[in-house]
């Protein structure tokens, strides 16, 4: 906000000065050199060269000024004091009131020119108040998140809301337990802008009773069958006693009793691996007295290394067998699982060396499952295999998942036209019902989303529409986003009784898909709103829409309807029947598992498409792709070829590729840079790839390995070859035993170590080993580790999120071999609730080095710095300007040649010529004379002349000046009686001083007679018309 409020009167002892002072030198050389060259002006007169010399100087004087730098300094009196209040989770309630009241005492001895602000601030900062005039605290309204405590970043926002014309003071309010950030660094940034900072010590909720889990201490990694030992750091406040319970994967170890002692306590104990895998082992401590039970679990994963683990997920029931037990003859464990079974935790993704889909559609997964897969392989090292199949690819649902982004192949198929045009329609339930919450989400809005990205991948020559059912049934058009009209809103003056297509709407509203961003734009809007979907008049609606369509085209409709809230079901399965007849397939996605889903699923089966049912909101884009890939357009390529091998690659050295059987078919994909293509079909598409993702290799087999396609491989001797050397391929290095991975926490920081020796025990020194870190939010960050010792380097990064930290390295760590370290950091609770006590040396710190003070009196929260401070403004520019102008009346100087008393006399001049021309007010009792005496005219006859009238002004000194006139012929006029009647005639005049003004009326303009003959006496007549022959 600076440089936006200004306060003059705060201003006193006003001062300049120059950020470039040594200009001034130049000065006086500038003006004895316009001295001398004006002396030597000729053709001017002495005052005018004096002139130009004043303004001369005077210009010199100002760009010389603006060279310099001129700045005014003026020293500051008002104050303006910015607030800054923790609102984290460690400040205890009584913190939070003893806040607020310091800040309403403070407020009400504030002086009236004073200016208060307000930060507040959790594991971010925002804006409570901009410096303003307040007097009253009032309701806090900005809610930052309390899991973390970001003091560095609160005193940043605060000093830069300052305004300009006031003397600045911050007041923190906190218990000084950071989480995030450098708070002193801040605090020395304030200290050079002179910003003093006072500070006021807030109590943590803990009460002196608190005991928790700090860290739990395990080796990264651990051979299958030998012992490991555990260390649990425990902090406590006094003497306590209880228990640690241990567990892994939820299944218990053993129970400690344990005795604490006021700070810290470590209790070790040793655990055995008994399997391959990680090791996700908890501790739970139970202690009394213990005033915060939510700091009392700790985790930690070991890596348990034994036999490689592949980990299997298939479409179908036995689709994997083959494959599993060549992975097993060859001392490869393998685990499989179908829909339903996959493993929900990223962790555990971690315990496997490959993951490998076998025709496993994307409906399978949720969106979590699937970052999950794309982080193990990215920030894991995980290898990664998919096989195609009906239900893999894009056929499977895998277009823009997280899932198509590992894959070394493109799901969008370029190179060739490969399936007719389609045209879908989407029916979207935006009843009342889908208002409801998924999470910080609304199911209306995710399926709105679902909308959007089946209308965002359709091709060229698609078409679509979209269908609303809410109050009714309505189609949504593009015009829409351009009026700003409300689709989603029942008006009676819009619906037909609210029950059928809203008044006015044409019978059908598909377009192609290039029209479709301003469709997109209203769905962005939606809401939910009204009864239920109604299921027959929608698809009545559909299916008007659909007979327009040309039928050699795909047509296909999908419905999301809530599966608790079907209106119109009867006939609906009719409607469903006479689509599919017409060549329309018909989807149905029902959310929820209401009383409904039964007649959802017979609406699906009778329709001819698919029927999608899901409790995860979240779910429903994935589904719309899915479905709008499956039912209209088929990727799949079907004939016998066969393949064709880069055999030079060590991955397919070992199979005898001279009697390769024929595939069948295969899943159509587009080539991707910086992927490797080992194997093309006849048609030079992909079918075998291999790339690098993040740290993990993917591989891309288009065709199946079932006995669908790859009929003639299943007996051929080199297909368990084939499929071992792939998936080993693709599998984590192991680790070496000489290479160690590990991680703690410490005051709120991750501690990531590596230990790197030979076989033989001597350091491996002089690395640079680049540390890859996986947040739990999916965010991914790289860190260079630093050489801190023999064989040992050390990264660590500020710890920000709850959850998994994965971690890992990859490089050549001697022996020529690449090899990959992977352990992962757990955080089970918000570092905001390891703090029990105030963090009050940080406090003394921040206000010795800004001068502050600590926990001040309220009544001096608005007292001036104690160093002055000073208001600076640049006038450099102002000087410039006024050069410019400057410029300009010099050269208008030199240039016009004006005498003075030739403006005197101009300008008089035209004075007195406009008073001269300026009319005398003509009073009312001659107008009220002149307009009698028109009142009586009569008209001339046809074939008399008149003498035009003559307009006479009289000047203010008494002169009358005449305007000659012009003859002119009359016009004729109808006859009259009396001829002797003059048409125009002024009254006659006593002195020639008067002047009579008449004027014909406006209505008889035409008939007026303009002759001018002589007149007789102009001095006493103004109009005269000369007597009729």
């Amino acid at each position: 906000m600076a440089g936006t409020c200004h306060a003059p009167a705060n201003l006193t002892r006003a001062m300049m000065r120059f950020t470039e002072p040594w200009y001034l030198l130049l000065l006086p050389v500038l003006w004895g050199w316009v001295w001398w060259t004006g002396r030597r002006l000729l053709g001017v007169s002495r005052a005018r060269r004096r002139v130009i010399l004043a303004l001369r100087m005077l210009l010199i004087l100002l760009v010389v000024l603006a060279l310099a730098g001129w700045q005014g300094v003026q020293s500051l009196r008002s104050v303006c004091t910015i607030f800054v209040l923790d609102q984290s989770a460690s400040v205890s309630d009584a913190g939070r009131q003893a806040a607020r009241d310091y800040l309403q005492q403070a407020m009400r001895h504030a002086p009236d020119d004073a200016l208060t602000g307000l930060v507040v601030f959790g594991a971010a900062p925002m804006v409570e108040w901009l410096p303003a005039p307040r007097r009253e605290l009032g309701a806090l309204y900005a809610k930052p998140n309390a899991d973390g405590t970001d003091i560095a970043g609160a005193l940043r926002l605060a000093t830069a809301m300052f305004p300009d014309g006031y003397a600045r003071r911050v007041v923190l309010l906190t218990d000084g337990n950071e989480t995030h950030g450098d708070a002193f660094a801040a605090a020395q940034v304030a200290s050079v802008e002179g910003i003093p900072i006072d500070v006021v010590s807030l109590p943590t909720g803990k009460a002196g009773n608190d005991a928790l889990i700090e860290a739990i201490e395990a080796p990264s990694v651990a051979k299958v069958g030998e012992p490991y030992i555990v260390r649990i750091v425990v902090q406590s406040q006094r003497h306590a006693e209880g228990k640690i319970t241990l567990d892994r994967e939820g299944t218990p170890l053993k129970t400690l009793p344990v005795k604490l002692s006021p700070g810290v306590n470590l209790i070790t104990t040793t655990l055995r691996a008994d399997k391959a895998g990680i090791q996700r082992i908890r501790a739970t401590l139970e202690a009394q007295p213990d005033s915060d039970p939510r700091n009392n679990i700790g985790l930690a994963l070991t890596r348990v290394q034994g036999k490689p683990h592949v980990l299997i997920a298939e479409g179908r029931a036995g689709a994997s067998e083959a494959i599993a037990r060549a992975l097993e003859a060859n001392n490869i464990s393998v685990t499989r699982v179908r829909e339903g079974s996959f493993p929900a935790r990223a962790e555990t993704l971690l315990d496997y060396d490959a993951i490998v889909f076998n025709d496993f559609p994307a409906t399978a997964l949720s969106p979590q499952q699937m970052e999950a897969v794309k982080n193990a392989v990215r920030d894991g090292g995980v290898g990664f295999v998919m096989i195609g199949g009906t239900q893999s690819y894009q056929m499977g649902g895998y277009y823009g998942t997280p899932i198509a982004e590992v894959l070394p192949v493109d799901l969008d198929i370029k190179h060739r036209q490969i399936q007719h045009a389609a045209t879908v329609v989407l029916i979207v339930d935006a009843s009342g019902s889908m208002n409801e919450y998924i999470g910080p989400h609304k199911v209306a809005h995710l399926a709105a989303e679902a909308s959007i990205k089946t209308l965002q991948m359709l091709r060229p020559m698609d078409r679509f529409g979209v269908i609303i059912s809410s109050h009714g049934s309505d189609w949504l058009l593009p015009d829409y986003a351009r009026t700003g009209f409300d689709p989603f809103s029942c008006d009676g003056r819009q619906f037909q009784g609210c029950h059928g297509q809203r008044a006015g709407q044409p019978p059908s509203a598909i377009f192609p898909a290039s029209e479709r961003e301003p469709i997109i734009a209203v769905l962005q809007k939606v809401y939910g709103t009204g009864g239920g979907i109604f299921v027959r008049g929608s698809l009545e609606m559909a299916m008007r829409g659909m007979l327009s369509e040309p039928p050699d085209r795909a047509r296909h409709i999908i419905m999301l309807a809530d599966a608790s809230d079907c209106d119109e079901q009867e006939g609906s399965l009719e409607r469903a029947s006479q689509l599919r007849a017409m060549g329309v397939t018909l989807s149905v996605v029902a959310f929820g598992d209401g009383k409904d889903t039964a007649f959802l699923k017979k609406l699906a089966q009778v329709g001819g498409g698919q029927f999608y049912q899901t409790r995860d909101a979240s779910s429903l884009p994935r589904l719309f792709t899915a479905d709008v890939s499956a039912m209209t357009r088929s990727t799949i390529e079907e004939g016998a070829f066969t393949p064709k091998v880069n055999t030079a690659d060590e991955r397919l050295r070992e199979v005898d590729w001279s009697r390769t059987p024929a595939l069948l078919a295969y899943n159509l994909v587009s080539d991707r840079p910086l992927a490797q293509v080992l194997m093309r079909t006849h048609k030079d598409d992909p079918l075998l790839a291999v790339w690098r993702y993040g740290l993990g290799t993917a591989i891309a087999f288009t065709s199946d390995a079932q006995p669908r396609w790859a009929q003639r491989w299943m007996g051929w001797q080199g297909y368990s070859v084939f499929w071992t050397q792939v998936i080993r391929s693709a599998m984590r290095p192991s680790a070496q035993p000489n290479l160690g991975l590990t991680a703690t926490v410490r005051n709120g920081q991750a501690i990531v170590e590596l230990q790197a020796f030979t076989p033989q025990g001597d350091p491996i020194n002089g690395l640079t080993p680049q540390l890859v870190v996986g947040a739990p939010s999916g965010e991914q960050s790289l860190l260079t580790m630093n050489m801190e010792g023999a064989g040992k380097y050390i990264a660590q990064f500020p710890i920000r999120e709850q959850g998994l930290y994965t971690l890992s390295t990859q490089g050549d760590f001697g022996g020529g071999r690449a090899a990959t370290l992977t352990t992962a950091l757990a955080v089970p609770y918000p570092l905001e609730y390891r703090f029990y006590r105030e963090n009050r040396p940080l406090l003394e710190r921040i206000a010795a080095q800004t001068q502050g003070r600590v926990n001040p009196d309220p009544a001096r929260a608005y007292d001036p710095p104690p160093a002055p401070q000073r208001f600076t403004r640049d006038l450099w520019t102002l000087a410039l300007l006024l050069s410019l102008l400057l410029l300009m009346v010099d050269i208008t100087v030199r240039r016009v040649v004006i005498t003075i008393p030739e403006v005197v006399a101009a300008l008089w001049g035209r004075l007195r010529l406009r008073r001269a021309l300026r009319p005398t007010p003509v009073q009312a009792t001659q107008r009220l004379q002149a307009a009698k005496q028109r009142a009586g005219v009569k008209r001339i006859p046809v074939g008399t002349t008149a003498s035009p009238p003559s307009f006479s002004v009289q000047g203010r000194d008494g002169e009358t000046p005449s305007y000659p006139s012009k003859p002119a012929v009359a016009r004729a006029s109808p006859p009259v009686q009396d001829s002797s009647t003059v048409a125009r005639a002024s009254p006659p005049v006593q002195d020639s001083s008067t002047v009579a003004r008449a004027s014909p009326p406006a209505q008889d303009s035409s008939r007026v007679a303009r002759a001018s003959p002589p007149a007789q006496d102009s001095s006493r007549v103004a109009r005269a018309s000369p007597p009729v022959q």
